[in-house]
């Protein structure tokens, strides 16, 4: 039975997998109630017999923000309850709610693309209205400038209404672009998805990538994405954005990334892992890097420092001398010492000695600026490892510690009988000394 009295119908559902009712009283009466169906891809919808009920799909715009569901509105309160709160819009003044009445359907779900009521059907019990949601095609992103929405005027008939929500799947987009990274290590003819390399070796890495379904692609680039804790390393590019090259400067795990995107925003990334391991050796390596600083900076500014190995021996009159090693200074018996960038890899021949180890600073170092650490490695693994925080003058030494060759273990330094007190070699506690003669030249043979 239609009737055009002063009741009012609103009702709002959210998404359910079978037939539920939702109430709303106001005006003079309770509502007829509404109820929601939702129909599986493949599904069909039971066959209802009804008369046609014509609908007028005017402009959109004003119905842009409703909130989410299924609604019904007969009048001003269904209209203010249609909407999740804050500021209402006024009425369409075409909707006159005397006469006519509102069908609203608003997505539930985020990769609904697209919603439309297609027929409205009266039977002598209630309205039935039809809906065609379509979701996102596999492997399609939404891109949605509003949630999708439709909304129909048809006249005032207050019956219970039942929405029946089709679903539909969009066409397939097809699979997300094809991305490939390969590397290699001092221009090796073998191009690899993972390598191996050591400080001073240049890694270089192509990337490929192809689109596999409808979409062009819009935008590719290899990036050095992941670097070790010390790192400054920087790709250099050789072939656009799809070809570079880094040095590698610290033992350490590495990442190039490859990302490519296509037309409808889809993104596949791709990493190569390069790993820089310390070799299993007794040969005890020593690592000075930098730590405290941004990727922004630059190392070239970065205080110059020197790191030094001694060797402590007696001449043939059994007085004690010291020979050291820097990367200025080697001494292929004691150690081989070389620069990677900022950074410095000294290698200690085995042996069984003591070795003390200090870092001679060339420039200042302020308080909040960037460290020196010092890393130590024996067979493959890290066995030692400390930092320099304190502010350092020019010409300022920084007594490490001494390496054990025999274990790898960095051990705390030996007092400096000329420093007044002795210094630690914790990272707090590295005490400036005075600068040291320099050491006598070997006995001759």
């Amino acid at each position: 039975m239609r009737r055009t009295s002063c009741l009012v119908v609103l009702a709002l559902s959210t998404a359910v997998l079978g037939p539920a009712a939702a109430f709303f009283g106001g005006g003079c009466g309770v509502s007829p109630p509404v109820t929601v169906v939702h129909v599986g891809v493949g599904e069909r919808t039971e066959a209802i017999k009804g008369d046609m009920v014509k609908t007028r799909r005017g402009d959109q715009e004003p119905f842009v923000g409703l909130r989410t569901g299924f609604a019904v509105v007969r009048s001003a309160e269904d209209w203010q309850n249609a909407w999740p709160g804050g500021v209402v819009p006024a009425m369409p003044a075409t909707l006159d709610t005397a006469r006519s009445m509102l069908l609203v359907a608003v997505a539930e779900d985020k990769d609904t693309v697209q919603l439309q009521i297609q027929k409205v059907l009266e039977t002598g019990d209630r309205l039935h209205v039809f809906v065609r949601e379509t979701k996102a095609g596999e492997n399609c992103t939404t891109k949605r400038e509003h949630t999708p929405f439709d909304a129909v005027v048809t006249e005032r008939i207050d019956k219970p209404v039942k929405f029946y929500v089709e679903e539909e799947r969009a066409e397939s987009c097809g699979n997300p672009p094809a991305v490939a990274v390969n590397c290699r290590v001092n221009d090796a003819p073998a191009w690899k998805p993972k390598v191996s390399a050591m400080p001073g070796d240049k890694v270089e890495c192509e990337m490929t990538a192809e689109t596999r379904g409808k979409f062009a692609l819009v935008d590719s680039s290899l990036t050095l994405g992941d670097l070790p804790g010390g790192s400054a390393s920087k790709l250099a590019y050789t072939k656009g954005t799809l070809r570079g090259t880094f040095t590698v400067d610290v033992f350490g795990a590495y990442g190039v990334k490859a990302e490519a995107k296509d037309e409808a925003g889809r993104t596949t990334v791709v990493t190569a892992p390069v790993e820089a391991v310390p070799p299993k050796s007794r040969d005890v390596l020593v690592q000075l890097v930098w730590t405290n600083f941004d990727a922004s900076d630059d190392p070239n500014a970065f205080p110059r420092v020197k790191l030094r190995a001694t060797e402590e021996t007696k001449d043939a009159r059994n007085k004690p001398l010291a020979h050291e090693c820097t990367v200025d200074t080697p001494r292929p018996e004691l150690c081989d010492a070389k620069v990677h960038g900022a950074n410095t890899l000294m290698t200690l021949k085995a042996g069984d000695k003591r070795i003390p180890l200090d870092v001679l600073y060339a420039d200042e170092r302020a308080d909040k600026g960037p460290l020196v650490c010092i890393q130590v490695y024996f067979d493959g693994t890290r066995t030692g490892e400390t930092c320099d925080r304190k502010h350092r003058d020019p010409d300022e030494r920084w007594n490490v510690g001494i390496v054990d060759m025999a274990t790898g273990k960095l051990l705390d330094p030996a007092p400096v009988a000329d420093a007044g007190t002795p210094d630690s070699g914790s990272a707090d506690a590295a005490a400036p000394v005075k600068k040291p003669a320099a050491p006598k030249p070997p006995a001759k043979k």
